[in-house]
């Protein structure tokens, strides 16, 4: 169908309400083939100003003029008018002989000869203001003055009585949470750190609030080596490995106690860094189950996947002697994020770095709460108490 004959039918179907409405039998077509047309060349040969601008990201330093000529020429050759340049990282892996750091002669060459050859295409150039994901990188950025996270440290004493004694440092790795690293940041990055003391907070925790080293349980497992000292010192580089078992089957970890136990929280950490547990696996595949027997289990609680992979969930108050988590055995397919193996195909296990029972609520999710991660039904993750 032409495009004159369209904006026709279009007049017609209005002018047809408009009688409607009004009791009028208006209906008349009026367009020109002229008119039509210049509109039809314009969707098949658009001006440049109607053309799309794209972003166009240089990762991490992964720059070279062939890259460049390549990426421009390509953009010409479909019909981008132009593109803002964005110098961001996002952890990208080095794929490039020698990266290209921000504001160094070597890329203030690249850029020079990026600018030089879009204005021989023809193309847009626009540039962020300054490098980062949020505008605020730079390696003129030092560390007291570069975006922080809130970190801690957790000291049990007697109460009653005055303490005498230095309080450990919380971690200083520079990472998302805690002390797990980001990694593929740059060779020239990898041991910047920063610590600044905030506060001291000291309270009287509940007197049910009995710590697992307290409990001693045993520490069992349907494969890899766990023992209660890693799986509670608060190390959430250290994991182990669960290996798989057969597909539909579940692997697990499992803490049996002296005598039945009442939980109601659980802090569980995947292991070193977010995406180890298989990302876009499904999402019914972990959980935490409590038995009587070391035989009939019980589900207690899924474990979600999303965001970092440490995660703290609230539940109503369970008794049993035997609690575990388990890992379903999927066959999961490969995928790629940002150039990265997420989840390779194939059967895979899961990383364990911290497994840890609480005998009293704590903050449901609030490592999601506190905004280490994001999060879009919060709304459902109240705590019990």
């Amino acid at each position: 169908m032409k495009i004159n004959n369209v904006r026709c039918w279009l007049k017609s179907l209005i002018h047809f309400a408009m009688s409607v409405m009004l009791g009028i039998a208006i209906i008349q077509c009026e367009s020109s083939s002229e008119e039509g047309d210049e509109l039809e060349a314009g969707f098949l040969n658009p001006p440049a100003s109607a053309r799309p601008r794209v972003w166009w990201h240089w990762m991490n330093g992964n720059i070279t003029r062939e890259g460049i000529k390549a990426d421009l020429e390509w953009m010409h050759r479909i019909g981008i008018a132009g593109f803002q340049n964005f110098d961001a990282a996002l952890e990208t892996p080095r794929i490039v002989d020698e990266r290209l750091v921000y504001m160094t002669p070597a890329w203030k060459d690249a850029f020079l000869y990026t600018t030089r050859l879009a204005d021989s295409l023809g193309l847009e150039m626009a540039i962020a203001g300054s490098p980062g994901w949020s505008e605020s990188g730079g390696p003129w950025v030092k560390p007291e003055q570069a975006m922080k996270k809130l970190v801690w440290s957790e000291t049990r004493i007697d109460g009653g009585t005055a303490f005498s004694g230095k309080l450990p440092n919380p971690p200083a790795t520079t990472g998302t949470f805690q002390n797990i690293p980001l990694r593929n940041i740059g060779e020239d990055r990898q041991n910047i750190e920063f610590y600044k003391d905030a506060l001291v907070v000291a309270f009287k925790v509940p007197e049910k609030d009995i710590t697992l080293s307290e409990l001693n349980p045993k520490v069992t497992s349907s494969g890899g080596s766990f023992n209660l000292t890693m799986l509670t010192d608060g190390n959430l580089k250290n994991s182990v490995y669960l290996p798989p078992v057969k597909v539909g089957e579940k692997s697990w970890v499992q803490y049996e106690f002296p005598q039945p136990q009442t939980m109601q929280a659980l802090t569980i950490m995947g292991g070193g860094y977010a995406g180890m547990w298989g990302r876009g696996a499904d999402p019914d595949t972990r959980a935490l189950e409590a038995s009587d027997d070391g035989k009939n289990f019980r589900k207690v609680i899924d474990i979600p996947i999303s965001g970092i992979e440490e995660k703290t969930l609230t539940f109503d108050p369970v008794t049993a002697k035997y609690f575990r988590f388990t890992f379903v055995t999927v066959e999961q397919s490969a995928m790629n994020f940002f150039g990265f193996d997420i989840a390779p195909g194939g059967v895979k296990g899961t990383n364990i770095a911290e497994l840890v029972l609480h005998s009293v609520p704590r903050v449901n999710r609030f490592e999601e709460k506190a905004a280490f991660s994001t999060a879009t039904d919060l709304y459902t993750a109240y705590t019990r108490t």
